[in-house]
């Protein structure tokens, strides 16, 4: 963590007992040890905060802030700001990681049905989610990504990707047009065209496991999910579910990640 002065860089300071505050040596600047921290300006006590860390880090399918407001007993609006500036925290420790070796890739629609009725592709006001999943020699998957977009075009694709999988890798996809940027932009494609259940359980059956788990997860706990945060809701599946096989230290990472990272505002989640 960044300990110098946020003002002038200097890294020594001493401590205002009467103020619970450190004030910098060179230009007296005054800042507590939550500035630039998720916990920056709270008013509720840190230990909650832990509390809530810990709940959202170990619930495998998530936890509604209605339960985090009836456990540690504060308001629901208080609750529901922590749990998405913890998911934001989430969004940065789903950074370090880019997918790498053989990847299933797919997209899917999340949200309720359209109006017209229609589902996949062409649903209508569903939000568009890529999903990817790393899988070492085509067995077990260790890591994944989802990633709303704005449409399912070839320029958005590879701006996604860029962000999501590491250059020169093993992609497999169906047949759809846009996926075909994929050797343009570098990565070795194998799409295939799927028409039958048994095709795409044979060419991408853990993306399918992965889309269909994470909408049964939204389903069952939160009940649904608007378009506006939904993405927060995926980095919380992924960051959890890249951290599977370590989840005994999963609080003390989260925490950690929590700390490094800048807080989000109430004005800013409702904007």
């Amino acid at each position: 963590m960044d300990l110098s002065v946020p003002r002038c860089g200097r890294q020594r300071a001493y401590y205002l007992a009467h103020r619970n505050l450190f004030q910098c040596q060179g230009c007296h600047y005054q800042t507590s040890v939550t500035a630039n921290t998720i916990f920056h300006k709270t008013r509720t006590p840190l230990k909650k905060w832990f509390w809530a860390i810990y709940l959202v880090a170990t619930h495998k399918n998530g936890i509604a802030a209605r339960h985090i407001h009836r456990q540690l007993n504060i308001r629901f609006k208080t609750a529901w700001t922590m749990v998405h500036k913890i998911r934001q925290a989430m969004k940065k420790g789903n950074e370090q990681y880019l997918l790498k070796g053989l990847i299933e890739m797919d997209d899917s629609y999340f949200g309720g049905r359209a109006v017209s009725g229609k589902v996949g592709r062409g649903s209508g006001h569903k939000r568009i989610v890529l999903a990817a999943v790393e899988v070492p020699d085509n067995k077990k998957p260790r890591f994944a990504a989802l990633k709303t977009l704005q449409d399912l075009s070839a320029k958005e694709l590879e701006s996604c990707l860029h962000k999501l999988v590491d250059p020169h890798q093993i992609v497999k996809t169906d047949g759809y047009s846009s996926y075909k940027i994929l050797p343009n932009i570098g990565h070795f494609h194998y799409p295939k065209v799927l028409k039958e259940k048994s095709i795409i359980q044979e060419h991408l059956p853990w993306v399918h496991i992965l889309i269909s788990n994470v909408k049964n997860a939204l389903r069952a706990t939160f009940h649904g999910v608007s378009a506006k945060h939904l993405q927060r809701y995926l980095d919380e599946f992924t960051y959890r579910f890249n951290r599977r096989f370590s989840d005994s230290n999963i609080f003390d990472q989260l925490l950690t990640t929590c700390v490094y990272s800048k807080t989000i505002t109430f004005a800013e989640l409702r904007e």
